[in-house]
């Protein structure tokens, strides 16, 4: 055996070894799980001789499946080409690509991705003249969502579950919805699970093909499959059985989307002879932090009972603070933040601010920002998300699916044509004159009699680009075709043209996304060095995360929802907010289930940290136009006292001791210094806007400018003659 194996626990090695049959792999926090799963990938390959073509590996983000492939690569020399590595969505996206004949779309069928499905569903009810005030199209789409994760098809939910208004309207919405995907030649995320599944229902044939090619099949996170997800492994192991899920019924935090904790609970029963095997010791966190989650997550019944333990050293307790309000909150976790650079020699990449919901980074990214530490937001605005980007996406996504009117819509006058929503009307509606889409429409362009030689002109030179372009996305790779577009349709320049920052910005993310292009071509290479072309490109992009674009190379503390935190590690982490009402969430507080998943996004999040772990709650908080009096969280309560320190309101105390700390870093003092009457931290009150905290000063000679928070909520610099100190 490699000798790499021995460096696996007794528990890791059994996981590799254990081939044959379904395996329950239970993978605590920190306990070496990816490790695992690749070196078990690498003895089916190079100890039991099995084929990769024969192997089905499925995580939950395409950054983890890359992370395997270049384990494997690496340290294994085994090529990851002819191995199925990825997420449920792309697997999905491949099968129905492949099986394409058998569906109501074509092999280049466009994946629409959540703002798209706004956009569709918002346009689909104004057509169908139903109220978004009455209906919000957010929570319509989530009612569809529901029913696709559930394998329920329109048609069948028109059947049998429409007994009231709201799902009268809600069956319209789903197949108006449904239909229009279909004319696109589109699906969603959650279509490309449904269809595999329906696929496999309806083909037995197919199902054989991907039961007899996948003879061992391997599932992370199996804790947050929903049922589709269920259904897929299910079927495809359903021949030889030999199917490892790994995952841990503690870190189960996705039940709001789908998630069904009971599909781990049940493997068992689902499998009869299911070998279980946990791993337990964490190779992450300290003793005492590891004890805290422990005696949290015990309160939890729906669980396996198991107990993380390490060989690390006991570590320092868990502070536990108490501050007034928001404010106090944001400083004392930035001063932190920088009494924690001044201690110890680590970067603010070790740091991670962890809340509940995104509303609350808000005065964490004022504190930040006025006591100049650098931050991110993770889970903010999707880089694919951008106008820029979208814009140059809808260009590529046309290329590749003609039948996508969203994307010709959103390029037809960008960059200005001059072709204004009137003409583009007339186009549309000599389009479903003829029964074409868009872009086949202009073939026809001459035909149009309600359409002026002028503006059929400007149509007409629109297609013949896009034809120029069609030509070329068959024969040039992803990063030339990327290049060439930018380039003829002078993006960069029209950016940068535009005045201020935002011009500068969108140039540089146009940027960005070609850099990503000519990345994608250089490691996505096949078996014979052949470069990916355009549909290969367009299905990484559409699947991709904002966890998958997390970048450490910056220097700076991440701020992030405990949602989000899932999967990483830090080795210094706040749990901010630590409130009845936020942690857990006043929406799950009165039933049980809910109650126990926000328990374990309580445990989640005590467990990404490494060393230091500090969880502050406030008093008193603020809640769009009303302050809030909270209570500390009721999982604060449950925390083995043996493990906490707690501070109670020693804010100011606190605080000094920062401050001498800080000045001690030459690079941080200029932002602490303080005037003869004020400093960060002072109450104040302005004739105006009444009373408030100092959050930051900026001294110009003799007068100094402060950053302000007032009690209404607004964040203004004012000169500090203008306020008097209370």
């Amino acid at each position: 055996m490699n000798e790499l194996y021995l460096k696996l626990n007794e528990s890791q090695q059994e996981v590799v070894k254990s081939t044959e049959g379904p395996v329950l792999v239970l993978a605590g926090a920190g306990s070496g799980k990816t490790l695992s799963i690749v070196h078990r990938i690498a003895y089916l390959i190079s100890e039991k001789m099995v084929s990769p073509w024969h192997i089905l590996a499925v995580t939950f983000t395409n950054k983890a499946a890359n992370e395997m492939k270049s384990r494997l690569e690496k340290s294994f020399k085994i090529s990851t080409k002819s191995l199925w590595i990825g997420t449920f969505h792309s697997m999905c996206a491949r099968i129905l690509r492949i099986e394409s004949q058998y569906l109501p779309f074509s092999s280049n069928f466009t994946i629409f991705d959540a703002n798209d499905q706004d956009t569709i569903i918002k346009k689909i009810m104004k057509n169908l003249n139903i109220s978004s005030k009455q209906f919000h199209p957010s929570k319509v789409k989530s009612a569809i969502s529901f029913q696709k994760n559930n394998l329920i098809s329109w048609q069948e939910y028109e059947q049998n579950y429409t007994d009231s208004f709201y799902t009268k309207i809600l069956a319209k919405v789903y197949k108006a919805y449904q239909q229009y995907l279909v004319k696109n030649n589109g699906m969603d995320f959650d279509d490309l699970l449904f269809y595999v599944v329906n696929l496999f229902k309806k083909n037995s044939k197919v199902l054989e093909k991907y039961q007899n090619k996948f003879e061992y099949i391997m599932i992370d996170e199996y804790q947050d499959t929903n049922y589709a997800q269920y259904k897929i492994v299910y079927e495809l192991g359903k021949k030889y059985k030999n199917v490892c899920v790994v995952g841990d019924d503690d870190q189960s935090i996705y039940g709001w989307r789908g998630a069904d904790i009971y599909n781990i609970l049940s493997f068992e029963n689902d499998y009869q002879n299911a070998k279980v095997i946990p791993l337990v010791q964490n190779y992450r966190s300290t003793r005492l932090i590891l004890k805290a989650a422990n005696s949290v997550i015990s309160n939890n019944r729906a669980r396996h009972k198991k107990e993380l333990w390490t060989k690390k050293h006991i570590g320092n307790r868990i502070k536990i603070v108490e501050l007034d309000n928001e404010n106090e909150e944001a400083m004392y976790v930035a001063q932190k933040i920088k009494e924690i650079i001044c201690d110890n020699n680590v970067s603010l990449n070790d740091i991670a601010v962890l809340y509940r919901t995104n509303a609350q980074s808000r005065v964490f990214e004022s504190e930040f920002l006025n006591a100049n530490i650098n931050y991110r937001v993770i889970g903010g605005i999707n880089f694919y998300q951008r106008k820029e980007i979208k814009d140059v996406l809808a260009y590529l996504r046309i290329l590749a699916n003609p039948r996508d009117n969203e994307s010709f819509l959103r390029i037809v006058n960008f960059p200005k044509r001059h072709l204004g929503n009137v003409s583009i009307g007339k186009l549309i509606d000599f389009a479903n004159q003829k029964a074409v889409s868009l872009r086949k429409s202009l073939e026809y362009i001459e035909q149009c009699q309600d359409l002026s030689n002028n503006i059929k002109d400007k149509f007409q030179k629109f297609n013949d680009f896009l034809l120029s372009y069609e030509k070329k996305a068959e024969i040039l790779p992803i990063n030339e075709l990327m290049n060439n577009l930018v380039d003829d349709l002078k993006l960069l320049s029209i950016y940068e043209q535009q005045e201020l920052v935002s011009g500068e910005t969108r140039a540089d993310m146009v940027k960005e996304l070609v850099a990503s292009a000519e990345e994608f071509t250089s490691l996505y290479k096949d078996e014979f060095g052949k470069k990916p072309k355009l549909n290969e490109y367009l299905q990484q992009v559409s699947l991709i995360t904002d966890i998958d674009r997390t970048d450490s190379s910056e220097n700076s503390v991440s701020l992030m929802t405990m949602h989000n935190a899932k999967g990483l590690e830090f080795s210094y982490v706040f749990i901010v907010g630590a409130e009845d009402g936020l942690i857990p969430h006043k929406n799950s507080i009165e039933e049980k289930a809910q109650l126990e998943e926000e328990r374990r996004l309580f445990y989640v999040s005590i467990t990404r940290a490494k060393h230091d772990l500090y969880i502050t709650y406030a008093n008193c908080r603020r809640y769009y136009d009303y302050y809030n009096f909270n209570r500390a969280s009721r999982f604060i309560d449950e925390i083995d006292p043996d493990t906490v320190e707690y501070t109670n309101k020693q804010f100011e105390r606190t605080y000094q001791i920062a401050k001498k700390k800080i000045n001690i870093c030459k690079e941080h003092s200029a932002n602490l210094l303080t005037n003869k009457e004020f400093q960060v931290g002072s109450k104040i009150i302005h004739k105006t806007f009444g009373k408030g905290t100092v959050l930051g000063i900026t001294k110009n000679g003799a007068k100094a400018k402060l950053t302000i928070a007032f009690e209404s909520g607004r964040i203004k610099k004012i000169i500090d003659s203008f306020v008097e100190k209370i």
